[in-house]
């Protein structure tokens, strides 16, 4: 899942929920966070993964090196 699919299944929740207040009363996540992530204005923590409960998953790979 990109950053992107993951904001916009957080948007389906907001609206699911009737807005971001709604959801943040639900979930204990503050509205203003919730804009942040939305806005691209920070990236999603560990209360909000847990809210939809995800996780977040890095990945690391080796480059391709020259010989």
């Amino acid at each position: 899942m990109t950053l992107e699919e993951f904001r916009a299944d957080l948007r389906a929740a907001c609206a699911e929920a009737g807005s971001q207040l709604a959801w943040s009363r639900q979930t204990g996540v503050s509205t203003p966070y919730i804009s942040d992530v939305l806005s691209g204005r920070r990236e999603p923590g560990q209360k909000l993964l847990d809210a939809l409960d995800m996780d977040k998953v890095v990945d690391y790979r080796r480059r391709n090196r020259k010989p």
